[in-house]
């Protein structure tokens, strides 16, 4: 005896009837693997029970499993990527002070000085982006958490922050790598040996949780809606003032290193600082939502 479409087995893929159509737009979305697979098992389960009328058009329930996973994935992604950095952030902070007790080397003592200028710049540039951006994306998870299928632009937007994030971090653990190699004059065997291989390993973590958020953001959201900016993100409100934002928090970070430095070295930490937030807020303003 043959069976209808409502009989199909569970987890099967025929290819043609409902099953077949509503299978073809979930790989359209960006639904493959175990969650298509789950989902048209379940589809075969309620359709062996009832009418297809009842699911209406497969194209319309496609969308509505691509938007709820869609914001489930990114907002795990996001999550995710911010523990892998506080773990990334422990390993560098860890490795930095070793350095620093040790006493830090002259800047123009690298094997290869103009790489160990990039490596020496990114220490001090790349941390702090990649905690910016990682901080904002969490901010963004936070609000989206309770939506059940957040707008496409508000995904794209927290994607761009968590892989923002990942990748300023990644090249951080880099750059702590090279850092070791170029001034390893200045430091012992097993200090340029553990940044070396603490370095790549770090970066591990980062590169699982980057695939995770690639996988997410390929899942094809449809709701409609503006991605805002910052300051819909913020837990209290705050005047929408982008570029005063950016002066302000410039303005503090340049005291504390002015004060941090003393006479020495504070007023030219100070100055570098101011100029490297104001840089950043301008270079990456729009891509992380800090202003529109």
């Amino acid at each position: 005896m043959t069976s209808g479409p409502e009989q199909t087995r569970p987890g099967s893929d025929p290819g043609h009837g409902y099953l077949g159509e509503l299978g073809r737009e979930l790989t359209r979305l960006g639904i493959r693997g175990r969650r298509r697979a789950r989902i048209l098992a379940e589809a075969a389960d309620h359709l062996a029970e009832g009418d297809e009328a009842e699911f209406g058009d497969p194209r319309g329930l496609a969308q509505l499993f691509a938007d709820e996973l869609a914001t489930q994935a990114s907002t795990r992604a996001a999550y995710a990527a911010f523990a892998a950095l506080g773990l990334a952030g422990a390993g560098f902070a860890t490795g930095w002070l070793v350095v620093i007790v040790n006493g830090t080397a002259d800047i123009t003592s690298a094997t290869f000085l103009p790489l160990g200028l990039v490596a020496a710049f990114a220490l001090i540039a790349c941390p702090q982006i990649s905690f910016a951006a990682g901080l904002l994306s969490v901010l963004r998870a936070r609000r989206l958490r309770t939506m059940r299928a957040a707008p496409a632009a508000e995904l794209a937007l927290l994607a761009r922050r968590t892989n923002t994030a990942l990748a300023f971090g990644a090249a951080s653990m880099i750059a702590f790598a090279v850092y070791g190699l170029e001034y390893h004059a200045a430091f012992s065997s097993w200090q340029v040996l553990a940044s070396g291989i603490g370095g790549v390993l770090l970066t591990v973590p980062l590169a699982a949780v980057a695939i995770e958020s690639h996988r997410a953001a390929s899942v094809r959201a449809g709701v409609t809606g503006e991605a805002g900016d910052m300051f819909d993100d913020f837990p209290v409100r705050v005047p929408h003032r982008p570029w005063l934002v950016c002066f302000a928090l410039a303005g503090v970070l340049a005291v504390a290193l002015l004060a941090a430095g003393g006479l020495d070295e504070g007023p030219r930490n100070a100055v570098a600082e101011f100029a490297l937030v104001v840089t950043c807020f301008a270079a990456l303003g729009r891509r992380l939502g800090l202003r529109r």
